[in-house]
């Protein structure tokens, strides 16, 4: 794949980035034909897309994590500055980076742009591309959709606030925060004597996956994504339904979060039914619930009485680049 031109879009509030800002900014001035602007606030983002379509950016590079991705695809999509989409890669400099990692794209982001600004400059870019859709997010009729890769609500939000509170201040590797995290989500589930503050507690939650009625049920866990490979590389493929969207929920109560971390660790049969877990394809949700969502590890408060819409965008194209 040959590209014209190739603009990065750095987030310097991106959690690697806060250290490794003035390393970046080093490595990419040596590549005077790739493009760089930097965010100062999240509406610079529309600016540069339209800016870098004008210019003929063929390839952009998101340098940050999962919410900067969220934040360029859900302009590039919502706004349309391309006729026809770009293609994205992405330099992973957030703190989970978990749409990098299911896309196969590893290292740091300053390595990262050397390899690019290398082969480039030398003709010998060999990328493959992936196509991916996102998660689109409407909160109400009235919002503007968002779109991400990842959804979450009930101990999903939890777990992002335990571990953002309780293990990224010790500035442990990233794998390492979320075994931690994923550890003390599986003793406060067992526990007993849960409180009203347990970040394993019940949540009330009713939904309606394509034009099936479900009623409403007490869970642990309730995910939306469109990646293959989840946190610590737990596979979210399924066989079951159709649709783009990849739903995962766990029912609260007994083991059933043991049940269903082991079939997503240990690779069972996709079509397997788990006790307590539900694993499927779909091609729309509706989700009524009181806690906190999560897209992308932002939070968002449902609106009373307003059900959350979730459907499937069109595939993006992404490319990694081979060494």
């Amino acid at each position: 794949m040959k590209f014209s031109k190739i603009g990065v879009i750095s987030n310097p509030d991106s959690t690697r980035l806060r250290h490794e800002m003035p390393q970046f900014r080093d490595v990419i001035s040596r590549y005077p034909a790739i493009l760089h602007r930097e965010l100062d606030t999240i509406d610079d983002m529309l600016p540069i897309l339209q800016s870098y379509s004008e210019q003929g950016v063929d390839l952009i590079a998101i340098n940050g994590g999962d919410g900067s991705l969220q934040l360029a695809v859900t302009k590039l999509l919502n706004d349309q500055p391309y006729g026809e989409l770009p293609y994205l890669t992405v330099l992973p400099a957030g703190q989970t980076n978990m749409t990098a990692g299911a896309l196969g794209i590893h290292g740091a982001p300053s390595d990262l742009i050397d390899l690019i600004g290398r082969k480039w400059a030398s003709g010998a870019l060999d990328t493959q591309t992936v196509e991916m859709p996102f998660v689109g997010m409407r909160l109400t009729p009235q919002d503007e959709t968002i779109y991400g890769a990842f959804f979450g609500t009930a101990a999903i939000v939890r777990g992002i606030y335990t571990c953002r509170e309780k293990f990224h201040p010790m500035k442990l590797p990233s794998w390492l925060t979320h075994i931690l995290t994923l550890g003390y989500l599986l003793c406060s589930s067992i526990n007993p004597f849960k409180t009203d503050k347990s970040p394993m507690r019940r949540e009330d939650v009713t939904m309606r996956f394509d034009t099936e009625n479900h009623e409403k049920r007490p869970y642990f866990i309730v995910l939306v994504t469109t990646l293959n490979k989840l946190v610590l590389g737990m596979a979210a493929n399924t066989d079951v339904g159709e649709g783009a969207l990849r739903f995962l929920s766990v029912d609260y109560g007994g083991l059933n979060l043991f049940r269903a971390l082991r079939t997503l660790i240990f690779g069972e049969p996709r079509s397997k039914l788990v006790k307590g877990f539900v694993r499927r394809k779909m091609s729309r949700l509706t989700i009524n619930c009181a806690c906190p969502v999560t897209l992308d590890g932002e939070m968002f408060d449902p609106t009373p009485g307003q059900p959350i819409e979730l459907t499937a965008s069109d595939p993006l194209k992404f490319v990694r680049v081979c060494t």
